[in-house]
């Protein structure tokens, strides 16, 4: 029996031609009644939404927010609805449509920007919701009412916008479900919904489906793209996580950005079950990119990061520090340039237990690409010169080079490979010389090191996808790769918590990145994640 919350047209059944062969009777005409007196047909997560004068419409603009009817479920079908997108000032301005919805998490999306002109096709599952099938241009002007035809036959989806269509797309791996509409950074209404098909009998319930990460930024003040995040704990406590806020992967000054990327951070005071807005710690007048943070004992933190540009179309590199001495609260104005000409950094300050602080840091022409650590022995007032990871090795490695120390003393360096696998060398002196590099025996981008209170040697990384290796035997040996996440967007960090769990955050890389973290405990066999809290 249909739910009292639809209505039918043509006295219920509307005698039309099955397209599917397979069909075993006519399509029906179905529209959802869009009024507050049937809210109860639709699952609303996220933002605001009003249902009345048939029009369903997301009032906050903020957070991405979904409407899935709980009624019937389709295989083959054709859905239209018209949709208007109000005129903000930032973000994607984005309306979707779901459809093949399994579960909460799991579904096929069309996601209709206007921002950029963009109209792309999704499948979403738990993990990852931004799994790209197609895309394509398309003028989406705002506050005007357009409307979206989609049509599903097995694994064929056909889009077509204002009449015209856009793409045909195959794929098969959600052959039947329901069907809900969305907005991304978007006030967006919806009104004259209707889906042509015949609704599948005691389709599943559902699924209620929970992440296994937490997104603690995405959007809003810090921009529509954030990536390379880096977490430890201050002095005080909280978990403070920095990270790159810009318009895009490079985010060079332009009209809108006059500054490019900067640096923001969020925080957490309850061991990152919750966290701040983000707020803005450093805007210089370059891309400033890769941030990372750390604590000293003194209870200084510094955050790390390099200045890119590109004059004449060169690229040009700054390792820079700033520094807070009152908990985060405020920071340097001007940054403190370590090293210029060509050399970057993507790892945090370590700290040694005789006070000297290493910076990994990494330099690139289109000879070679290797590794160095910067030394500082005066508590960061003075810095020394690069010293390289054997430059002269041979072995070409965009480096990220980032350090830890081992119990008998020596430094050990993680270097990143591109077309070839990580490598690593040791220091017997505090990082004043460098053993050969070494084939570590993976792949590995954006290496990040921590030690546990249980003695592991923690190694994050990207390649396979969001991963880390584990050494419980001061880095002679690796067991993993162990998978964090499906997404590869990495520059995974790690801190552990009170409770002896361990806080990964990483992000997202494409269209709508977000900073995401995770938890998990490290056991004999590898890792077992945690409920995202």
């Amino acid at each position: 029996m249909r739910p009292a919350c639809w209505n039918s047209l043509n006295a219920c059944l509307a005698l039309t031609v099955a397209m599917s062969p397979l069909a075993a009777a006519a399509d029906e005409v179905l529209v959802p009644q869009l009024d507050a007196q049937h809210a109860d047909a639709w699952l609303l997560r996220g933002g605001r939404w009003r249902l009345d004068d048939g029009e369903l419409e997301q009032l906050e603009f903020e957070r991405p927010a979904e409407a899935i009817l709980t009624g019937p479920a389709f295989d083959n079908f054709s859905l239209s609805v018209d949709f208007n997108i109000r005129a903000t000032e930032k973000g994607a301005r984005a309306a979707a449509v779901l459809f093949r919805a399994t579960g909460t998490r799991t579904y096929y999306w069309l996601r209709l920007d206007s921002a950029n002109g963009i109209v792309s096709l999704f499948r979403a599952r738990p993990a990852s919701t931004w799994n790209g099938i197609k895309s394509r241009r398309a003028e989406i002007a705002q506050n005007a009412w357009h409307t979206v035809r989609i049509e599903c036959r097995g694994p064929s989806i056909r889009v077509t916008l204002d009449d015209q269509q856009l793409f045909e797309a195959q794929d098969q791996r959600l052959s039947a479900g329901r069907v809900g509409l969305a907005a991304s950074q978007a006030q967006a209404v919806f009104r004259n919904l209707k889906i042509e098909g015949q609704p599948i009998a005691d389709p599943e319930p559902l699924a209620s489906e929970s992440l296994p990460y937490q997104v603690i930024s995405r959007g809003g003040p810090a921009g529509p793209y954030q990536a390379f995040p880096d977490v430890c704990r201050t002095a005080g406590g909280d978990l403070m996580c920095v990270f790159y806020s810009g318009y895009g992967h490079v985010s060079l000054p332009n009209d809108e950005w006059p500054r490019g990327g900067r640096i923001c951070y969020v925080r957490s005071a309850d061991e990152g079950r919750t966290w701040s807005q983000p707020a803005l710690l450093f805007d210089g007048p370059q891309d400033d990119r890769d941030p990372h943070i750390a604590a000293t004992s003194d209870g200084t933190l510094w955050c790390s990061f390099f200045q890119y540009r590109k004059p004449d179309d060169k690229p040009e590199f700054d390792t820079c520090l700033v520094r807070s001495t009152d908990g985060g609260r405020t920071w340097d104005t001007e940054p403190r340039v370590l090293v210029d000409d060509r050399w970057a950094c993507s790892a945090p300050v370590r700290e040694m237990p005789d006070g000297a602080l290493i910076l990994g840091v990494y330099t690139a022409d289109d000879a070679t690409a290797y590794g160095a650590v910067l030394r500082s022995t005066d508590a960061g007032a003075s810095w020394s010169e690069p010293v390289a990871i054997d430059p002269e090795s041979g072995v070409r490695l965009d480096a990220e080079t980032d350090v830890i120390r081992l119990r008998d003393g020596r430094l050990f360096a993680a270097l990143r490979g591109d077309r070839v696998k990580m490598h690593f060398a040791t220091s017997p002196d505090g990082g004043l010389t460098w053993s050969s590099v070494e084939d570590i025996g993976f792949a590995g981008h954006c290496p990040h090191l921590t030690r546990l209170t249980g003695g592991e040697i923690l190694l994050a990384h990207r390649l396979p996808d969001t991963a880390l290796h584990i050494s419980r035997d001061e880095g002679r040996t690796w067991q993993g790769p162990h998978t964090i996440d499906t997404v590869i967007g990495a520059y995974a960090s790690t801190v552990e918590l009170a409770d002896r769990s361990v806080l990964v955050v990483y992000y997202e890389e494409g269209v709508g990145s977000a900073i995401r973290a995770a938890r998990f405990c490290v056991t004999d066999e590898g890792i077992e994640m945690l409920r995202s809290q």
